[in-house]
């Protein structure tokens, strides 16, 4: 699926995300799948037009694998669906909820383990067909990476 005009925002967003990662070294590697690139990076996970960014491995909050590129690109179905109004419909809630995933992490000492279960995540997982209940699975349960 090829990034539309309408996904500009987005995309110029995404452009600028990836010229950061590659001048500090952080890209781990690159692909061009259906007129999208997919970005290899650790700690980032977000979809923005025709990028789409994604890790392997955990951080402090959360945990990167095949199942995190799936949902990524989940999401970039929704931006060609939404067009500019993904940010203000997807893009933010979802940077909130993961706001909430760190905080929560934070106080807790635990990961926030519903992060994926509210609008816009559960969609994102549907479209990227993402078996959400098998991507947890290999969670440890104390919240350490």
């Amino acid at each position: 699926m090829y990034p539309s005009l309408w996904e500009q925002p987005q995309t110029l967003l995404g452009a600028t995300l990836r010229a950061v990662l590659r001048a500090t070294g952080r890209v781990r590697g690159e692909a061009r799948e259906g007129g999208r690139c997919f970005v290899e990076a650790p700690g980032v996970a977000v979809s923005l037009g025709a990028y789409v960014f994604w890790f392997e491995g955990p951080t402090r909050w959360t945990f990167g694998d095949a199942w995190t590129r799936r949902h990524e690109a989940g999401h970039a179905v929704q931006s060609a669906f939404l067009g500019p109004l993904y940010l203000p419909l997807v893009g933010v809630p979802s940077a909130l909820r993961a706001l909430y995933a760190v905080g929560y992490r934070e106080l807790t000492g635990r990961r926030w383990r519903r992060y994926f279960d509210g609008y816009p995540e559960a969609w994102a997982d549907r479209l990227g067909r993402v078996d959400r209940a098998r991507a947890m699975a290999s969670w440890p349960e104390d919240g350490r990476p």
